[in-house]
């Protein structure tokens, strides 16, 4: 490990300083994860420094600031875009005055693109986990991503053939969904119990996503497709996990539901909920992914305002929205994007799902099979992330 006693700031002589720059809660869960691991790879031998959310709070890491200012997408960033400049100059000039050995920016390709851009004039070494989609849109972004980044951690193992053209060494370490072990099948069946009771209804997974925005848009949507199934005599029993950031919106938007809904922390208690689901209603994004590793049939959901959407349609390059059919090279999960996200395409591709078990069981099959080629057998990704991150470290400080 390099010597640190340059470095006033580090609490004792030779311990590295890994520093996070992470802006969504999907990068908070990763970054948790990944601080425990090198936690235990060195015994408590690293300090940490950056931002990041509470499941790293959880872990550790003090947060520079709170990370919620980030977590807007597309032309949400505009009202906010002087107050995140500041922020990103803050961080910029923490990292100056800390020298970190190594500068960890998971996923939030927007922060990570604009921080990384800033930190690679600075000489830092700079590690990206988590690829931004170059095989979903804009194919032409791996050349600079290359140009600036010293290792990427990949969790889809299609990625690297973006990359390593362009000379970025490339680790895939597996999807993040692959990190928690599945539930218990007795406590999936408890779970299930308790929330929906033993009887015939159907049991729906809804996840309308972490970002305040996503939620307007898609939640109105989801409350008149269960109408629609309600009046085909198909009302569900609703679980829906959600991050604490958008739990007051979901709440109210939620307020004198079709059918009977149960709001749940969208903590490891979410695991439980995909298991415990006879299908979900999800926004595209990790969750997607999660819900293959779980079993767990769905359809997938996205929606735009009209000028987003038409922008999306001309940079998308993808047949699919969903990483999961991506892998696949087709649609296993039925996709409901854009101006085909209504509330009767939603229902028409929901209901056969929690009428038919035996359709439910053929999905359930396929997305686990997908599910097996985004992990690597017998090891949890952060594990592997950890391993990677502590040579790149040593090797750098042996130059």
């Amino acid at each position: 490990m390099p010597n640190a006693s340059h470095d006033p700031v580090r609490s004792g002589a030779g311990r590295p300083l890994v520093y996070f720059i992470v802006g969504e809660p999907s990068g908070d869960q990763i970054g948790g994860h990944l601080i425990h691991a090198l936690k235990r790879q060195t015994g408590d031998g690293v300090d940490f420094g950056g931002i990041g959310g509470p499941a790293m709070a959880e872990a550790g890491l003090d947060s520079l600031f709170s990370i919620d200012l980030f977590s807007v997408m597309g032309l949400d960033y505009l009202p906010r875009l002087r107050t995140i400049l500041a922020r990103m100059k803050q961080l910029e000039r923490d990292v100056a005055r800390r020298r970190p050995d190594c500068v960890i920016t998971i996923d939030a390709q927007a922060l990570s693109g604009h921080m990384g851009r800033r930190l690679a004039r600075r000489g830092e070494t700079l590690v990206q986990y988590v690829a931004p989609t170059v095989w979903a849109w804009r194919p032409g972004r791996a050349k600079v991503v290359a140009g600036r980044l010293t290792h990427l951690l990949s969790i889809f193992p299609f990625e690297a053939p973006w990359f390593e053209p362009h000379g970025l060494p490339v680790t895939f370490v597996g999807h993040p969904a692959a990190e928690p072990d599945p539930p218990d099948p007795a406590n999936v069946a408890r779970f299930r119990h308790r929330h929906a009771g033993e009887g015939a209804s159907p049991v729906l997974c809804l996840l309308p996503g972490s970002r305040r925005k996503e939620v307007r848009r898609l939640l109105p949507v989801y409350r008149a497709t269960i109408q629609r199934l309600k009046s085909a005599g198909l009302a569900p029993i609703c679980l829906m996990p959600t991050v604490a950031s958008i739990r007051d919106l979901a709440s109210a938007l939620t307020a004198d539901w079709p059918a009977p809904l149960v709001a749940l922390p969208a903590d490891a208690t979410r695991y439980l909920a995909f298991a415990a689901a006879d299908a979900a209603l999800a926004a595209s994004g990790t969750v997607t992914v999660e819900l293959a590793f779980a079993g767990t049939p769905a359809v997938v959901t996205y929606k735009l305002p009209r000028l987003e959407g038409r922008l999306a349609r001309f940079l998308v390059n993808s047949p699919y929205a969903s990483a999961v059919n991506f892998a696949a090279g087709e649609e296993i999960m039925p996709e409901c994007l854009l101006e085909q996200c209504r509330p009767d395409t939603i229902a028409d591709a929901l209901a056969p799902l929690l009428r038919d078990p035996a359709l439910r069981h053929a999905q359930a099959a396929r997305i686990r099979a997908v599910a097996q080629t985004l992990s690597v057998p017998g090891r949890k990704p952060s594990a592997i992330a950890a391993e990677t991150i502590l040579r790149i470290i040593r090797e750098r400080a042996q130059r």
